[in-house]
């Protein structure tokens, strides 16, 4: 009887590893287990669910109430440097409302583009540190105008603040897209979405239009801007503290889709919403109230 030749694997046929039922990782890294990352993923969103109630019971009751619990964890709310949607004050101050929107504005835009992970040239970084500078030395001066009423060199305005706050929140974007993209993405791509002054200008120009809308726009349309500020806050510190997360935890450059950035995105989300938690029990041990800082 002839003896058997041994079988030679077909290069055609899909090999299945026996790791193919864990995530990959880079070469010299463990793979994740999937049923450990199910089961850290639900740990976290009960976690910045039971933080989310948290918030939502601390804060005093009405819709409007439990959003200005976001704004008092960042900014001091003078009724006089904020905008109103109908008889509500906006959760932030004219130059906090500005910079968030701004920043989500600015965020979504490089997100649209794209994974570019480059920050813009350095023409453009020249323009974003002007719009800084003006916010810094426009919330100087409005500083001096309220401690130090002879030193301040102009009467500043709303308006002011508005237009300031939203150029930093520009910079904001222009500064944590390419970070994000960089840290968190394997397949981040080379260039910058705020690549040329075509595209700075029409991200102002919208920015504009969204000034026009806090500003001088309806009630119908300032409601809705002052919810989207608020959450802009979440958004912003979600985004930062997911860039820490995967730093921390050793999984840079290792997701290829939101889904795969799931437990670092929830671990973002849980730290945003403690740090907003924590602000604001210490500011209420420390005032007492909820009423805006009387500066």
């Amino acid at each position: 009887m002839a003896e058997e030749s041994p079988r030679l694997p077909d290069p055609d046929r899909e090999l299945i590893p026996a790791a193919a039922a864990q995530t990959a990782a880079p070469e010299g890294k463990p793979a994740r287990s999937p049923r450990k990352e199910r089961v850290w993923f639900a740990i976290l969103v009960l976690t910045a669910l039971m933080l989310g109630a948290a918030l939502f019971f601390l804060a005093p009751q009405g819709f409007w109430s439990k959003l200005s619990a976001i704004g008092y964890s960042v900014c001091h709310q003078i009724p006089e440097r904020s905008f109103f949607a109908h008889t509500h004050q906006f959760p932030l101050c004219a130059r906090c409302t500005g910079m968030y929107l701004g920043a989500l504005l600015s965020l979504l835009f490089h997100f649209f583009r794209g994974r570019q992970s480059e920050f813009p040239p350095p023409a453009l970084l020249a323009v974003l540190g002007l719009l800084f500078l003006a916010f810094a030395f426009d919330g100087l001066n409005s500083f001096a105008q309220a401690f130090i009423p002879l030193t301040a060199p102009y009467q500043t305005t709303n308006l002011i603040r508005l237009i300031t706050g939203f150029g930093t929140g520009i910079c904001i974007g222009a500064v944590l897209g390419p970070v994000f993209n960089q840290s968190v993405w394997s397949d981040a791509q080379p260039g910058a979405a705020l690549d040329s002054f075509p595209r700075l200008l029409g991200l102002v120009g919208t920015a504009a239009l969204l000034g026009w809308a806090v500003y001088a726009g309806p009630d119908w349309l300032k409601a809705p801007l002052a919810v989207l500020s608020a959450l802009a806050v979440v958004f912003v510190l979600t985004l930062a503290y997911t860039v820490l997360a995967v730093m921390l935890l050793g999984r840079a450059n290792q997701h290829k889709s939101w889904w795969e950035l799931r437990v670092p995105l929830m671990l973002g989300l849980c730290t945003a919403l403690a740090q907003i938690l924590l602000l604001d029990v210490l500011r209420l041990l420390l005032t007492g109230t909820w009423a805006p800082l009387n500066l």
